[in-house]
């Protein structure tokens, strides 16, 4: 787990990020986690865009990501749409700035465009 909060489980909610706060333990751990790489598997209705939207807050509030930086790919408009508006729920205007939060075609074509 992060330096910043190596107890949370242990200590309680004060020392649990807001963004983390109402997540389960596997969640909280996998959003906490910043050291290697993290999977998530679960079936439908777990939680695991509420997991990840967490985690991309967490990653730009630690500062370990500009937003810039990060990589967000999903499957439909849909998706892509609610995974923005929750992550902006978290970070606010910085989900502007993460030109890479989308769907594969949608990535796909701009990184065609950018570097064709």
């Amino acid at each position: 787990m992060n330096s910043a909060y190596p107890l949370a489980a242990a200590a309680g909610e004060a020392d649990v990020p807001p963004y983390a706060a109402r997540l389960n333990m596997p969640q909280r751990e996998a959003v906490l986690t910043t050291e290697g790489p993290v999977l998530m598997l679960a079936g439908a209705g777990t939680g695991k865009t509420s997991a990840l939207t967490a985690r991309l807050a967490h990653l730009v509030a630690m500062r370990l990501a500009w937003p810039s930086e990060i990589l967000c790919v999903t499957f439909t408009n849909k998706a892509a749409r609610e995974m923005r508006e929750r992550v902006n729920r978290h970070i606010g205007d910085a989900v502007e700035g993460m030109p890479w939060l989308g769907t594969f075609h949608a990535i796909g074509a701009k990184m065609l465009r950018r570097h064709a």
